[in-house]
């Protein structure tokens, strides 16, 4: 496949998906077209890169773009537990796609790969069920939401976070884990609630992206504004002077806070923009904690004066998604 030129790849998923072509099949293409001269020169916009492969494939940007993530993470899986899969596969050596031939929809390799990455033994437990059963989306879902809930139960609690609003805090984690994609194009960012201990800043939660030979390519953080503060001018200038003080920290710093925060989103966005904090996004949460949407995205991707300090302290504490412990 890498031998073709981008004109044949991409003519490969011309219609893909009336044609029915498998998502593995289109994930293998999307990356060697992206390797190609002309991809490479293509994928330098984003906007237009993806845009051009949606109208070719008929698959939405998102689509498109949960399938290579979800195809990366599996052949990432597919690694690291080499060992283990071929013991439950029964093969002596790891046959290519090997895991997705048992897992076979994309929905189902995006859904193994959510479990895996909040527990692992639970993911193979549930890979040897499916080698000889089929196993119903509904109980997959099941787990994910079993294993989910197990995960950030443990967690401590978040910055701004009040009694009355912990019954909702599990669901509001989970739900970013779930919608990565929608904050970072893709799922191949990892999101660890706790984890860090950074020596001049505490956030909440840190997501990062790593590259394939290593290298980290984002370090975010995750900042939780639920409970009702004390409405009066000075606790508003205190809560920006704590905004603007953790985004010194991290490439972006995203405000999550649920619909009943004292100030709400339009107030604390003005406010930002008049103090160009640039690299700041909102999400916001519904009351249930069971909904979630972006009513800010930060707007620039300068490193910050301290993120140097963030990157040492990452590598020197490890990451676990990306086998650096």
């Amino acid at each position: 496949m890498s031998t073709q030129s981008f004109d044949e790849l991409l003519a490969k998923l011309d219609n893909a998906r009336d044609r029915r072509l498998p998502w593995t099949e289109i994930a293998m293409l999307i990356n060697a077209i992206e390797r190609t001269p002309a991809g490479k020169q293509y994928s330098a916009n984003k906007e237009h890169f993806w845009e051009m492969l949606a109208q070719k494939t008929r698959y939405t940007r998102n689509a498109l773009q949960r399938m290579r993530s979800t195809l990366i993470r599996g052949n990432a899986i597919a690694d690291r537990e080499k060992m283990k899969l071929q013991e439950i596969l029964g093969q002596r050596a790891l046959e290519p796609n090997a895991l997705f031939d048992v897992l076979g929809h994309f929905h189902t390799a995006e859904l193994f790969a959510r479990i895996h990455s909040a527990d692992p033994d639970a993911a193979l437990d549930l890979l040897a069920e499916m080698r000889d059963k089929k196993v119903p989306v509904v109980r997959i879902k099941e787990i994910l939401s079993e294993v989910t809930n197990r995960k950030y139960s443990s967690s401590a609690a978040p910055t701004f976070l009040m009694p009355k609003d912990a019954l909702h805090r599990k669901d509001a984690l989970a739900l970013i884990d779930e919608h990565k994609s929608l904050l970072y194009g893709g799922d191949d960012v990892s999101i660890y609630f706790k984890r860090y201990n950074f020596e001049f800043v505490s956030i909440d939660a840190v997501g990062i992206r790593c590259g394939e030979d290593g290298a980290l390519q984002l370090v975010d953080g995750f900042m939780f504004m639920t409970g009702s503060p004390r409405n009066n001018k000075l606790a508003f200038q205190n809560l920006l002077s704590d905004i603007d003080y953790r985004s010194s920290f991290f490439r972006h710093v995203w405000l999550c806070r649920n619909n009943s925060f004292r100030w709400p989103s339009e107030e604390i966005n003005f406010a930002i923009d008049a103090l160009d904090i640039h690299q700041v996004g909102i999400i916001e949460f519904d009351e249930t904690g069971s909904e979630m949407k972006i009513v800010r995205r930060p707007k620039g991707d300068t490193r910050p004066s301290r993120y140097s300090l963030t990157l040492r302290e990452i590598m020197r504490q490890g990451i676990p998604d990306f086998g650096m412990v």
